[in-house]
């Protein structure tokens, strides 16, 4: 069941997962933009008799782990800001990726995700856009 809040449910990962399929079936397998894929699923959950909600970021991190849709992700560069402590794509711990110096030290070299397929030289990658597509 999943959590009440007030006069709406968050909608579970099974529920996003079948309506975002059911979206991109619709769509001839892939929707281009996390965006429409979000709008065709909010639209979706409208329809079912509990007040269901999702937001665009747990339903992108529920598709990432989803094993019948594969999420495509485009990246612009942009200068550093600050340290990167987290995956801008999933929101997990980065791990940082060290080259050896000529004289032995280590270098940070850049960053990697352990969940999902992100991964950085220190100038930074940011997600640009998202492609979401149907994979059976």
């Amino acid at each position: 069941m999943a959590p009440s809040l007030g006069d709406y449910e968050l909608a579970s990962p099974e529920v996003i997962e079948a309506l975002a399929l059911r979206a991109l079936y619709s769509s001839g397998g892939s929707i281009d933009t996390q965006r429409r894929l979000h709008d065709e699923v909010v639209e979706q959950l409208r329809g079912e008799e509990k007040k269901y909600r999702v937001s665009e970021e747990r339903m992108r991190s529920v598709l990432l782990s989803s094993k019948r849709i594969a999420v495509d992700v485009r990246y612009a560069s942009r200068p550093a800001r600050s340290p990167l402590r987290t995956c801008p794509v999933c929101h997990k711990p980065i791990q940082e990726i060290y080259n050896e110096t000529l004289d032995g030290g280590r270098v940070i070299a850049g960053f990697k995700c352990r969940h999902c397929s992100f991964w950085t030289p220190l100038k930074r990658r940011v997600p640009a856009r998202y492609n979401f597509r149907a994979t059976r």
